[in-house]
C-alpha cells in the first residue's frame, strides 16, 4: 500500500529522482580533499579555459588519477579519470606538464582500438618506459618515447595507451 501511495504521487517520485541524480553526481565528483592532493599546476590547467567544459573530473576508479612522464620530455605530466557531462562517458585527460596541453582519451571522444567510453575499465596503472611485450592481436609492439598508460579490465582485457610524439594511440595487451 506504501509503494501505491508514494508511485501515485508524482512529485514525491520526481524529489526521489532528483536525489538519486545527485547522489550520484556527488559521489563521483571529485572531493576537496581530493583536489588537495593534486599539484597546483594541474589543478590551475583543469579548471583553465583550455579544459574542455563537457567534461569534469571524477573519481570513477581509485587511485584517480596516475603521474609519469608520459612525453619523455624527462618531467612529470598527470593522467586524470573524467566524464563526459552529457552522456557519462568515461574518459581519461591527460596532461603534459611542460607546455601545459590537454590530450583527452575516451570521454566521448575515440581513441582507435579503445572506443570512446572507458566504462568498463576497473585498474589502471603506469607502464614504465622500456620494451612493450607483444599484445594480443600480434601487431608489432610500439617504441615508447615515455611512460605508458595501462587500462584493463582485471582478469579479461588490457591495453597500453602510449605517445607517439603527436597523439595518444592505444596498443591492445590482452583479452
Amino acid at each position: 500500500m506504501f509503494l501505491g501511495v508514494f508511485m501515485k504521487n508524482p512529485i514525491i517520485v520526481l524529489m526521489c529522482c532528483c536525489f538519486t541524480l545527485i547522489t550520484f553526481s556527488v559521489a563521483q565528483a571529485l572531493s576537496f580533499e581530493q583536489q588537495c592532493s593534486m599539484p597546483e599546476w594541474l589543478i590551475r590547467t583543469l579548471e583553465s579555459p583550455k579544459f574542455p567544459k563537457d567534461l569534469s573530473q571524477c573519481s570513477c576508479l581509485n587511485p584517480f588519477y596516475q603521474r609519469g612522464d608520459f612525453d619523455g620530455d624527462g618531467v612529470a605530466d598527470f593522467a586524470v579519470m573524467v566524464k563526459n557531462n552529457a552522456t557519462g562517458a568515461v574518459g581519461i585527460a591527460i596532461v603534459h606538464k611542460k607546455d601545459r596541453t590537454i590530450y583527452i582519451v575516451g570521454a566521448g571522444r575515440a581513441l582507435s582500438g579503445g572506443g570512446t567510453n572507458f566504462n568498463w575499465m576497473d585498474c589502471w596503472y603506469v607502464y614504465d618506459r622500456g620494451p612493450v611485450e607483444k599484445g594480443a592481436d600480434n601487431k608489432t609492439p610500439p617504441k615508447l618515447k615515455g611512460d605508458a598508460l595501462i587500462v584493463e579490465r582485471t582478469e579479461a582485457a588490457s591495453a597500453l595507451i602510449w605517445w607517439n610524439g603527436t597523439a595518444y594511440k592505444w596498443y591492445q595487451q590482452g583479452d
